[in-house]
C-alpha cells in the first residue's frame, strides 16, 4: 500500500502522544487514520484525558525514575500514611505483583544510574520535539516560561535530596538554590514554611494543555486525517499489513502505532507482547484563586503534587494511587490535595472542580518506544508515567524516524517492548 504519498498508518489514541505521532508522521509524508472512541472535540473527552487534569508542566528536568535506591523502605509509611502520596487498592495485589517486582528491581543502585542516563538523553531532546508542533498548532499563547520550583522545609529535607540533585546536575539540568528570603520574594502567597527551594530553570507549563491538544487535533485533521470515533478492540499481523479491528469493522494499514496511554496494555497483547503496564491513578483539585497566585509550578515533593496557577484558578495535581481503570474516584485522595493546599497557600478560594486520570506507568519510569518484538510494523508510544505531555513530541518524533528508516534521535533499546 506505500505509494508516492506515503504509508497509511493507524495511530490509536487521539491524547497528547498519539497526536504528536500523528502529526510529526504527516510532516514526514505518511497518510493516518485516528482511532479514539472520544476524540478531542468530544465534551466526553475531556474529562477522561490525561492532558485534561495533569500538573500542565514541561518537566524537562525530570529525569529521576521514581524507583530509587531505598525506596522499599520508604513504601510502608507512605500507605500507613493517609496523607501520604501513594494508596494501594489492595484487593489488586495479586494483579499488581510483577509489576511491584519489576518496580523493586529499577530502584537498585545501579539500574536508577542507568535509567536516568536514559531519561536525560530524553530530557535534553524533548524541546526540539516540541517545537514544530507548537508551532503548527499555533499553540505558543499558551506557553509559559516561568521555572519550576521545588521545597524543602529543613536542612535535612533538602540534604536528602542532594543525591537527586547530584544525579540531575550529571544529566545538565539547570537549577538554581533559593533561600527562605528569596522563595518568599518569588512567590510571596505561599506560607512561611520553607528552609531552600530549587528552582528547575528550563522548565515551562502550559496555561491549559487541553486546548494544546484540541489544537493539534486541529492540526492533524486540518493535515488530511481521517478520525474514527471507535474503540480498537484488537490489531492482528496480516501477510499485506495490518489490521485493526473496532466494532464490526477492520481496516488494514502499512503500520500501526499504539498510544492508546494506559489502555495500551491490551492492545500490545493481541499483538503477542506482554509489558510490564499499569495504571497510576492521578487526582487533581482546581481551586478558585486570582490569576499569578504562584509564578510557576511549584512542588513540595513529600506531598507528591504540583501547584500551578492557571487562567482558571489554582490547579493542584498529582499524587499516585494503585488500582487500575475501573474503580471510582476516592473522596479521601482529593481532600487530602485539598487540605495540604490550603496550608502551603492559605489564600486559595473554594473548589471548583475535582478530577481522576489515569497514567500509563512502567516500572522502570521509561516508556515504550519502538517497534513490536513481535510485529515490526506495529509501533509502540505509550507508557510515560508523569511526563507524557513532556516527553509526548520526541515521542512523535521517534515514531517517525523509525517508519522513514532514519537513524533515531535517540537510541531505542533502553525502550523496547520486552525490556522486563
Amino acid at each position: 500500500m506505500t505509494d508516492k504519498l506515503g504509508q497509511r498508518i493507524a495511530v490509536i489514541g487521539a491524547g497528547i502522544v498519539g497526536l504528536s505521532c500523528a502529526l510529526w508522521l504527516q510532516k514526514s509524508g505518511h497518510r493516518v487514520t485516528l482511532f479514539d472512541p472520544q476524540m478531542p472535540d468530544s465534551p466526553e473527552a475531556a474529562q477522561a484525558a490525561c492532558s485534561f487534569g495533569n500538573a500542565c508542566t514541561i518537566a524537562l528536568g525530570a529525569c529521576l525514575p521514581v524507583a530509587s535506591p531505598g525506596i522499599h523502605w520508604q513504601v510502608p509509611g507512605m500507605l500507613m500514611d493517609r496523607k501520604g502520596p501513594l494508596s494501594i487498592y489492595w484487593r489488586d495485589l495479586p494483579e499488581l505483583t510483577p509489576w511491584l517486582l519489576s518496580f523493586l528491581g529499577a530502584s537498585r543502585a545501579a539500574e536508577h544510574d542507568r535509567i536516568t542516563a536514559v531519561l536525560g538523553e530524553m530530557m535534553r531532546h524533548a524541546e526540539a520535539g516540541h517545537g514544530p508542533l507548537f508551532e503548527e498548532a499555533g499553540a505558543q499563547d499558551l506557553i509559559r516560561r516561568s521555572g519550576c520550583l521545588y521545597l524543602y522545609r529543613d536542612e535535612a529535607e533538602f540534604r536528602a535530596a542532594k543525591g537527586g540533585i547530584d544525579l540531575r546536575e550529571r544529566e545538565g539540568v539547570k537549577m538554581s538554590i533559593l533561600d527562605a528570603g528569596q522563595i518568599r520574594e518569588r512567590e510571596p502567597h505561599l506560607a512561611p514554611m520553607y528552609h531552600k527551594g530549587l528552582v528547575f530553570e528550563d522548565a515551562y507549563f502550559l496555561d491549559d494543555p487541553y486546548q494544546y491538544v484540541r489544537r493539534l487535533h486541529h492540526a492533524v485533521m486540518g493535515r488530511g486525517a481521517e478520525g474514527i470515533a471507535r474503540h480498537v478492540g484488537g490489531i492482528r499481523s496480516a501477510p499485506e499489513g495490518v489490521l485493526v479491528l473496532a466494532g464490526e469493522e477492520e481496516w488494514l494499514f502499512d503500520r500501526v502505532v499504539v498510544a492508546g496511554g494506559a489502555w495500551s496494555r491490551d492492545l500490545a497483547a493481541h499483538v503477542g507482547d506482554r509489558v510490564r503496564l499499569n495504571t497510576e491513578r492521578g487526582y487533581h483539585v482546581l481551586f478558585d484563586a486570582q490569576p499569578g497566585l504562584l509564578s510557576g509550578p511549584t512542588c513540595y515533593p513529600g506531598a507528591g503534587f504540583y501547584m500551578t496557577s492557571l487562567g482558571e484558578g489554582l490547579r493542584a495535581a498529582g499524587t499516585v494511587e494503585l488500582g487500575g481503570l475501573g474503580r471510582p474516584m476516592r473522596p479521601a485522595r482529593t481532600q487530602v490535595i485539598e487540605e495540604r493546599t490550603r496550608v502551603f497557600l492559605p489564600s486559595v478560594g473554594e473548589v471548583k472542580r475535582e478530577w481522576l486520570g489515569f497514567r500509563p506507568s512502567t516500572p522502570d519510569s521509561l516508556p515504550v518506544i519502538g517497534p513490536s518484538p513481535t510485529d515490526s510494523r506495529v509501533l509502540y508510544a505509550f507508557g510515560h508515567g508523569h511526563v507524557g505531555l513532556t516527553l509526548a513530541g520526541l515521542t512523535g518524533q521517534l515514531i517517525a524516524e523509525v517508519v522513514d528508516g532514519r537513524d533515531t534521535t535517540i537510541g531505542l533499546n533502553p525502550l523496547r517492548a520486552d525490556r522486563w
